[in-house]
Formats: structure tokens, C-alpha cells, sequence
């Protein structure tokens, strides 16, 4: 038994030079990582803050120029995803921290989540068909599952589509087809 609490003061012992316990060091360590996050947290919320401007902005202009509302809605919550996606990339970096292992990791886990996922990536194809073939757009009267409704809104991955009662309904993209 005194054998085994020797080892785990040996043990304890190496941690302590390992990860060096003395206050100074610490106290630097927390002083510089608040700093970093401090900075990190500011310059998130003023780019989000800076990126939706820019959005509406831009959900404005396509306003006047008569965009199809499928369109600019795709294009909206398209260009948000990439751009806070792109922003929080740049943030990182520029704090310190490595961005290459973070994007080798969501490059690897994407490719997982797609081989998980076919099914999923059979609806993202047929909304973007729907996208560009466009059979039918916002507005249309459309019978889904033995319902007629019409499209409110066309995302990706499935289509929401309001009754008479003016209840909305969310179909798998897919599974939509154009009343005749």
C-alpha cells in the first residue's frame, strides 16, 4: 500500500512540473487567454452585427430589382451561412488560433456526415432542381400529400406551403409536385 501512494506522489510531482502549478504563471496565462477572448467576443459581435446590415442591405436591393422571392431567399440564408462561416474562420485565426486542423476536421467530418446522410442529400438535390428547374415558385398552388396548399417558402431541403386555414406545413422537398 505505501508502494502504490509513492507512485502517485511521483505522479502528482511530474503533473505539477508538467503543467507548472506556480500563481505567476497562471495568473499570466488567464490575463492573456481573457484578452484573446475578450477580443474574439468584440469582434464577433461586431461582424455579426456588420454581416446582417450588409444582408439586409442586399434583401433590400433585390427588393427593387424584382428578384423571384425563391431566389432571394436562397441566396439570403445561402450568403449568411457563408459568410459567418468565412467570418469565424477569419476571427480565429487572427486570435492565434490554427484554422488548417479546424477545417482538416470539418473537411473529415464532412464526409462522414454525407455518407451518413444520402437520404438527406437526395431532398438538398431535389431542392436545388426545384432551385433552378423551377416547376413551381412562392406563391404557387401546389398538392402535396393530398393536400392543396400554396408555397410559402422553397429551402433546400424540404418546401413550406400554407393551407386554406392558413396553416404551414413542411414537406420533404422531394416529394412535391406541381398541380396541373
Amino acid at each position: 500500500m505505501a508502494r502504490f501512494f509513492v507512485v502517485c506522489q511521483r505522479a502528482m510531482n511530474k503533473l505539477r512540473e508538467f503543467f507548472r502549478f506556480d500563481e505567476a504563471h497562471w495568473q499570466t496565462l488567464v490575463v492573456t487567454y481573457a484578452a484573446k477572448f475578450l477580443f474574439l467576443v468584440i469582434l464577433l459581435v461586431i461582424g455579426f452585427w456588420s454581416i446582417s446590415r450588409v444582408l439586409r442591405v442586399s434583401n433590400a436591393f433585390m427588393s427593387r430589382r424584382d428578384f423571384d422571392n425563391t431566389l432571394k431567399c436562397f441566396f439570403r440564408n445561402f450568403t449568411n451561412i457563408l459568410v459567418k462561416a468565412l467570418f469565424v474562420l477569419f476571427v480565429l485565426n487572427l486570435v492565434g488560433i490554427q484554422t488548417t486542423s479546424v477545417l482538416t476536421i470539418i473537411g473529415a467530418t464532412s464526409v462522414a456526415i454525407g455518407l451518413a446522410l444520402q437520404g438527406t442529400l437526395t431532398n438538398f438535390a431535389g431542392g436545388v432542381m426545384i432551385l433552378l428547374l423551377r416547376p413551381f415558385k412562392i406563391g404557387d398552388r401546389l398538392e402535396a400529400q393530398g393536400k392543396k396548399s400554396r408555397v410559402a417558402e422553397i429551402q433546400l431541403f424540404n418546401t413550406v406551403i400554407t393551407n386554406e386555414d392558413k396553416k404551414e406545413f413542411s414537406f420533404q422537398t422531394v416529394y412535391c409536385r406541381m398541380e396541373l
